[in-house]
């Protein structure tokens, strides 16, 4: 994993608004965020291979989903930039009262806005996947007491995208700061930072036999043969009124925290989306969960 330092990204927003040093400055960014991506998908591979070794059903998360997006923000980024030069330099050599007057193309525009939207879709796709995509594992580790804190806040691709416009940038360093921040914490309390779960091999890669199970925690479903375990789930996620009686069983003494913790690693993992939502809106007639609380648990059904 790739920990960075606040003091990197001090000195990144800092070369940002220097003319000069702001390819230093973007350097940092783009860098920054390979880090959180890179990290994203180390702690989602890891705690993946966690799961199958104590046979826990792992959330509905994809792996690499997040590069794709990461390649096309830099992609929009640069073209945008490219755009920006070539219109600074047109300025520039053209008195103020003529501006005015300045004939662009049309397609010049429509590429710009193109690659504006691309760069709004790729963003907040791609804080999207790594903050909701780890904030869910995060919920689903406090349901299997690998964590107690919530160090990931939950966070909007699309409002950190207008909070940039904004601010002018600003928000996206302060973002970024408490991305790292938060990460960071979490990776070192769940042992995928410090080599808990895993331990490297000479080929970089990660084996499923250097996995260490946690031992403590005891699992109904491993006392059971693969096949029947993998039945018994089907036939379960297709009966509503067995899964919420044994979802209430189970939250019941808990606290508000745990109870959370509880119900969204049940419910995001159950594949018939109807059911899951129909279990949701049961949970907030009866008053297991607030308003506030299905609708967060809403965005990931």
């Amino acid at each position: 994993m790739i920990i960075i330092r606040p003091l990197l990204l001090f000195l990144g927003f800092i070369f940002q608004y220097i003319p000069f040093l702001q390819f230093f400055g973007v350097a940092i960014l783009f860098f920054t965020y390979f880090a959180l991506i890179r990290n994203r998908n180390t702690h989602i591979k890891i705690m993946k291979q966690v799961y199958e070794a104590n046979n826990w059903q792992f959330p509905d998360i994809k792996e690499e989903v997040a590069n794709f997006w990461f390649a096309m923000y830099i992609i929009s980024i640069i073209v945008m930039s490219l755009f920006y030069s070539f219109l600074a330099k047109k300025l520039i050599n053209i008195p103020f009262e003529e501006w005015q007057s300045i004939s662009i193309p049309n397609w010049y525009f429509y590429v710009f806005f193109g690659f504006f939207i691309l760069s709004w879709v790729s963003y907040a796709t791609m804080i999207n996947r790594i903050v909701k995509d780890q904030w869910q594992l995060q919920e689903s580790e406090i349901s299997h007491n690998i964590v107690k804190n919530r160090f990931i806040k939950l966070r909007n691709g699309n409002t950190a995208m207008l909070l940039r416009i904004i601010t002018l940038d600003i928000y996206e360093w302060l973002l970024l700061f408490f991305l790292i921040r938060e990460t960071t914490m979490h990776y070192i309390e769940d042992g995928t930072a410090t080599g808990k779960f895993a331990i490297p091999v000479s080929s970089g890669d990660l084996k499923k036999t250097d996995i260490e199970p946690i031992q403590d925690i005891k699992v109904k479903e491993k006392t059971l043969e693969p096949a029947k375990t993998k039945a018994l789930k089907e036939r379960k996620e297709e009966n509503l009124d067995e899964i919420y009686n044994e979802l209430i069983k189970k939250i019941k003494g808990m606290d508000d925290k745990e109870k959370y913790s509880t119900i969204f690693a049940d419910v995001t993992i159950i594949k018939n989306k109807e059911i899951s939502k129909q279990i949701l809106n049961k949970l907030l007639e009866e008053g297991y969960i607030t308003k506030e609380e299905f609708n967060k648990l809403m965005e990931f059904i």
